[in-house]
């Protein structure tokens, strides 16, 4: 992480000083910052910034109120991982200006790498939202992740999270954080669960969940029914009783969860998933109309929904209505490009009759 920032913070000393025209007429002092900072520009184009550490600070000593020196004095240092020499040109910055957004992220990591973990929270906190540099913004955003983290603040951390992952939906860093993040979450509703109600239903379906994802099928199901039997209005334990009843190896169970996913309507008639459920069984069974009727609740909910979308599509194939799904298997392509069955069913539909013939055989 710290690499990362030097490497941000070196393309911000020479755009920094870029910016900063040298006093080359006037009074003595300023011909003679206008020589230093030369100096500064020779030492940076060399990439020797340990050379211009002394010259700025000289500026500064000649000129206090030299914000863009301070900046770059800054960058400098902490290109070097020198935090504890950034803080002083830092808080002298921020008390002349104090939105100067980069400026206070950067406070915020040092005072972080210095052992002052609550001004660094505060000022990574205010700064964060108003930072316009993405590499920057991102990395207040990390270090301000792990501050909360280490707090205990788990919901300040994942909203900081969510907000990165909108502005780098396809980082792997920023996806890996949420992901830590959000198991933290759990392990920490689970062990607060524990100690409220133990035996509740709520706590049998977070034990009947993490059965589930171990592939320990058969106990998940026992957890989801004792759930059920405390609270048989629990939202999602049906829908998640039939889920593991529908892959389940035994036949006997395989017959179960249309019943399941028809009470998890009932309870929740914006039950998205369940609704999709119901129309894949009707489908299983050839009844046409009854899935043709669940894909279509389930769209009214969530017009957008892949799923829906393609098992509607595959019902209205069937029907010999291709001019309905086309569109609908293109829609739910577009909205899931995951989609894999959607992607075959529409293949097979852009080749024709004969390929059609093929495909209602299958």
């Amino acid at each position: 992480m710290r690499n990362f920032v030097s490497a941000i913070v070196w393309g911000m000393v020479v755009s920094a000083f870029s910016m900063a025209a040298a006093a080359q007429t006037g009074s003595g002092r300023e011909q003679t910052i206008g020589a230093l900072e030369q100096q500064v520009q020779k030492d940076l184009h060399e990439q020797k910034p340990e050379l211009a550490v002394p010259v700025l600070r000289q500026i500064i000593s000649l000129d206090p109120k030299n914000l863009n020196a301070m900046r770059i004095l800054v960058y400098c240092l902490f290109f070097q991982n020198d935090y504890t020499g950034a803080l002083t040109p830092l808080r002298t910055a921020l008390a002349l200006k104090p939105d100067l957004w980069k400026i206070e992220a950067l406070a915020g990591i040092a005072e972080k790498r210095t052992g002052d973990p609550i001004a660094a929270e505060r000022d990574l906190q205010h700064s964060f939202s108003n930072l316009d540099d993405l590499k920057i913004q991102k990395q207040a955003g990390l270090e301000l992740v792990e501050l909360d983290s280490s707090f205990g603040q788990l919901a300040k951390a994942a909203a900081v999270t969510e907000k990165l992952e909108d502005l780098l939906p396809q980082d792997p860093q920023i996806l890996f954080t949420a992901w830590a993040i959000s198991s933290q979450m759990m392990d920490q509703s689970l062990l607060d669960m524990l100690f409220v109600a133990p035996d509740s239903a709520e706590m049998h379906m977070i034990i009947g969940g993490q059965l589930a994802r171990e592939g320990d099928r058969a106990r998940a199901i026992d957890q989801y029914r004792d759930a059920i039997r405390l609270n048989p209005h629990l939202p999602g334990a049906h829908f998640e009783l039939a889920e593991q009843l529908r892959t389940s190896p035994d036949p006997a169970m395989n017959a179960q969860p249309e019943a399941e996913y028809k009470v998890a309507v009932q309870e929740n008639q914006y039950d998205v998933r369940a609704w999709c459920r119901l129309g894949d069984s009707a489908a299983a069974r050839h009844d046409l109309k009854a899935a043709e009727g669940d894909y279509r609740k389930a769209l009214a909910v969530q017009p957008n929904d892949s799923d829906a979308q393609s098992g509607l599509a595959i019902v209205l194939i069937t029907l010999n209505r291709i001019s309905e799904a086309i569109p609908r298997l293109e829609s739910a392509v577009k909205n899931d490009p995951t989609n894999i069955t959607a992607h075959y069913r529409l293949s097979i539909l852009y080749r024709g009759p004969g390929e059609l013939r093929t495909l209602n055989t299958r």
